[in-house]
């Protein structure tokens, strides 16, 4: 029998698969109003797994992954913005990916 930890899970996993095939969906979609359904459907599902997210972190189900912080949020903004692969330094033994 499933536990209720193991339903939120598993629920959480089916939205975010399910959120990824619809963007894949909708940007493969010639036709403007089958593309703008797909779009809505995703954000709907996104909205879900919010949700669900929510339950589960508050029931300790779930622990999302700490906030980045202001100067991991720059370095992958100017990594996309670039579109150049990040580079590998070391310092002190430490290895540090920079952009």
């Amino acid at each position: 029998m499933l536990q209720d930890k193991d339903m939120a899970s598993d629920a959480l996993e089916m939205t975010k698969v399910h959120a990824g095939e619809l963007t894949k969906a909708a940007s493969e979609c010639s036709n403007k109003q089958l593309k703008q359904s797909f779009i809505q459907m995703r954000n709907q599902m996104e909205q879900n797994q919010e949700q669900i997210s929510q339950i589960a972190t508050q029931k300790g189900w779930y622990m999302p992954a700490a906030p980045a912080d202001q100067q991991e949020i720059t370095r992958v903004k100017t990594f996309l913005q670039q579109g150049t692969a990040p580079q590998q330094q070391t310092n002190m033994g430490q290895s540090k990916t920079t952009v």
